[in-house]
């Protein structure tokens, strides 16, 4: 393919075996559960930078129509939902609705959207042991979610409510949650945390207590 531009209306038309095929030749370490829009993007991205490369022997080019940003388009008229582990603590994630369950929930009395956590035992169990939901505010498309303590599996979803319906419009994939430091797990500011000596000298007490701070959200 050293010969062949690529574009994004190119690469749209790739399975995502295809895609990942295509980024392994680049180096680029595919997670089965990734995206294909994001690994379309990574790929975009890292071709546009090997044409300012002088040794580079790839060329990218872009249709005249087509913006040239490698930034995803705000959607592509599905309803779906998708997470991303950022650490142990932490998910975020992101969603899209169609614009036929759009104009379905606009055509309700009164709906809103909210995210159901759903606890598993396994990664194959399809009931969950334990549900936490966080209300959404209206017009978002994105939340990051605290992960509880000492979870192993989850399953985000994606709800409405209106009246006394409620319903799923979306669930993610099934996360495997890493084992994480017991001091990150379940820090709380205000209560005493027994740091090691070492481990207060990193700074790590401010760095938790920011972050609870700024990105703790309450499940209701």
């Amino acid at each position: 393919m050293d010969e062949e531009k690529i574009t994004r209306a190119y690469l749209e038309t790739l399975s995502f075996s295809d895609l990942k095929k295509l980024a392994d030749e680049y180096g680029v370490d595919v997670p089965e559960d990734l995206d294909s829009r994001f690994l379309l993007s990574e790929i975009l991205e890292i071709v546009e930078e090997s044409r300012h490369d002088k040794d580079a022997a790839m060329i990218i080019s872009f249709d005249k129509d087509v913006n040239q940003s490698t930034n995803l388009p705000d959607g592509y008229n599905e309803t779906n939902i998708s997470c991303v582990l950022r650490n142990p603590v932490w998910i975020f994630a992101f969603w899209d609705i169609s614009d036929t369950d759009m104009n379905m929930l606009k055509a309700l009395p009164d709906y809103s959207l909210g995210l159901r956590v759903c606890i598993l035992s396994s990664e194959t169990d399809l009931t969950p042991e334990e549900v936490l939901e966080i209300e959404l505010p209206n017009g978002v498309n994105e939340q990051y979610v605290l992960i509880p303590a000492g979870k192993s599996f989850l399953r985000i979803e994606l709800v409405y409510t209106s009246g006394s319906t409620r319903e799923v419009l979306a669930f993610s994939q099934v996360l495997s949650i890493p084992k994480s430091s017991e001091y990150i797990e379940n820090y709380q500011p205000g209560v005493q945390n027994d740091f090691p000596e070492i481990m207060k000298l990193s700074g790590i007490e401010k760095v938790l207590s920011d972050q609870y701070t700024n990105y703790r959200h309450s499940f209701l």
